[in-house]
């Protein structure tokens, strides 16, 4: 499913290395377990939709994270979605391109009836960035992940979201999950490190290469947390939705800051647009 595209934008870097390490303020948390879609009412759907999940997400979500947001009640105040491009060339170049919903469909359409070249090979993906007001007077940011077209290199990528600083994270509000499905059916993972700072969140992850019985398709997943205002004299603040792939390059850390995310070492990077928000406190 595509998403609609919002016509808010904002700019970052897509970094690409072979191995990323990030500082981590707390343990890992991946796991690999099959998942088994729980049953949910129109109700429950419809206050997951206001927290900025998709009916995707939605048809495909678990026990676990349905607990998680179960008794959490918001409305959606902001989104914004970004589609990419991404081609791989022979020297491991990757280039990333934004484009319209209309062109990666049409990109989709055009892999599956002609073979890739010999020079390059393309993907594609979305990033959908929201923001929920809550009940309880926080905001729940998420930032959503899905290649459209599987990724030709699966190694350890990172999903972030940046915020201004004028926005405090909520301690332990923080939930990731990534999925995907091999011939046993859908999977979810956990992250595998966490960096927090004042700027945002960031979690690295193992995007999977080799599935059981067939090969991992369907990858998708989310990061989500809640901020409230550091100020009473705040009004409003501005949210980022960020995705690095992970392909060739020197290790490095993660730099997090409002609008952007760094990654140290030489590595190749290439910037694109990514989906911005202002939201209200």
């Amino acid at each position: 499913m595509l998403f609609k595209v919002s016509k808010v934008l904002g700019v970052f870097a897509l970094g690409f290395l072979l191995f990323l390490v990030l500082p981590t303020n707390s343990k890992a948390e991946s796991n690999d377990e099959g998942s088994t879609p729980i049953y949910l009412s129109d109700e429950q759907k419809d206050s997951l939709k206001n927290l900025g999940f998709s009916e995707e997400e939605i048809d495909s979500m678990t026990e676990e994270e349905y607990e998680a947001f179960a008794n959490i009640d918001g409305e959606l105040t902001g989104e914004s979605t970004e589609f990419f491009q991404v081609t791989e060339q022979e020297d491991g170049q990757v280039d990333i391109i934004p484009v319209t919903e209309e062109q990666a469909t049409q990109g989709l359409f055009h892999d599956k009836v002609m073979r890739a070249t010999k020079t390059e090979k393309t993907s594609w993906m979305s990033l959908t960035l929201t923001s929920s007001k809550l009940s309880n007077g926080n905001t729940l940011l998420k930032n959503s992940f899905k290649w459209l077209k599987n990724p030709n290199v699966g190694l350890k990528d990172v999903l972030a979201i940046t915020h201004s600083t004028s926005a405090v994270k909520v301690s332990g509000t923080d939930k990731f999950v990534y999925k995907y499905t091999d011939g046993t059916g859908t999977h979810t993972k956990g992250a595998i490190s966490s960096t927090p700072s004042q700027a945002g969140w960031a979690k690295k992850f193992d995007l999977k290469a080799i599935g059981t019985n067939a090969s991992p398709t369907n990858h998708n997943g989310y990061l989500s947390y809640q901020v409230k205002k550091g100020n009473k004299n705040d009004i409003n603040a501005n949210a980022y939705g960020h995705y690095t792939h992970v392909t060739i390059g020197l290790t490095g850390t993660i730099t997090i800051s409002t609008g952007q995310i760094s990654v140290g070492g030489n590595i190749k990077k290439s910037n694109a647009n990514v989906p911005m928000i202002t939201f209200k406190y």
